[in-house]
C-alpha cells in the first residue's frame, strides 16, 4: 500500500527552512513538481543518452578534460 504524497512549494519552502536553507524564488515551485511527478513515468531524455555503455568512456572523457 501506497500513501501518494504531494508536496506544495510552501511545504518545501518550510523543511528546508527548518534546517537552515534558503532557495532562490521560484525554485521550491520546481523541486515540488518533481517531488510531485509520478515515478512510473518515463524521462524521454534519459533514454536518448548513452550513459555506462562502454566503461572506458569515463576514463576518456576525463583524458580529454583533464589540464595539460
Amino acid at each position: 500500500m501506497t500513501s501518494e504524497k504531494h508536496w506544495t512549494a510552501e511545504a518545501v519552502e518550510n523543511a528546508l527552512a527548518v534546517q537552515g536553507l534558503r532557495l532562490a524564488p521560484g525554485r521550491a515551485a520546481k523541486i515540488a513538481a518533481g517531488l510531485n511527478a509520478p515515478a512510473d513515468r518515463k524521462d524521454p531524455l534519459l533514454g536518448d543518452l548513452a550513459f555506462e555503455t562502454d566503461p572506458t568512456a569515463y576514463a576518456l572523457a576525463l583524458s580529454r578534460c583533464s589540464a595539460k
